[in-house]
């Protein structure tokens, strides 16, 4: 494996100094491959390359992951209800009739008993004489009672208010919900290496 190496690093070399324009090793006085380790400097002529390896760099990165996903759970709340008291109509308001008799008073009247008339009456003076005169009899009058009517039957109504009574009933106040709960993704982080730059390898002037 070194062999190949070497050789790869050879042609490489011999590539590079021909694109410079100088003279390979060889032909310079026999500086080629590994002879440029063993010879003087003066002898390669500072046309010898070395091969230079770049390791490649490796850096540590975080990144997050789902350990649990986000989940919906559903939850059913019962309706609710409540008792309330309230007022009700027992009996509707009414009215009564009521008969109011008729209302009498007696009271006195003067009425003729006897009108004015004129009567002949026969007498006889202080001297034994018969003698007849007309009288006048004045009319006579007395009083009578009787019974009037002062105001008629009539009739009244009395109003019966309402009666009214308490009463307990159940209503609902909430109706039946459905609740969704989502719970939200659950994360972790981790660390992991990734490559920065990869490894290279290069062609440098040998500095011996």
């Amino acid at each position: 494996m070194a062999s190949r190496v070497l050789s790869l690093g050879g042609i490489a070399a011999t590539a590079l100094v021909g694109a410079l324009g100088f003279t390979a090793p060889a032909a310079a006085g026999g500086c080629y491959g590994s002879s440029c380790y063993r010879a003087p400097v003066s002898d390669c002529g500072g046309s010898c390359y070395k091969l230079v390896t770049t390791p490649p760099v490796y850096g540590t990165v975080e990144e997050s992951y789902v350990v649990r996903p986000a989940r919906t759970f559903s939850k059913v709340i019962p309706a609710e209800y409540d008792t309330v008291v309230e007022k009700v109509m027992v009996q509707p308001e009414r009215r009564v009739a009521r008969h109011i008799p008729a209302q009498y008073r007696t009271v006195s009247e003067k009425v003729l008993i006897a009108p004015a008339a004129r009567r002949w009456e026969v007498s006889q003076d202080a001297y034994g004489r018969t003698t007849g005169c007309w009288v006048q009899v004045p009319a006579q009058y007395g009083y009578q009672q009787r019974t009037v009517e002062v105001a008629p039957a009539s009739v009244d109504y009395d109003v019966v208010p309402a009666v009214y009574s308490q009463r307990s009933r159940r209503v609902m106040v909430r109706a039946t919900q459905v609740v969704h709960e989502t719970v939200p993704a659950e994360y972790a982080t981790r660390q992991r290496q990734v490559l920065v730059s990869p490894g290279s390898q290069s062609w440098a002037r040998a500095g011996y």
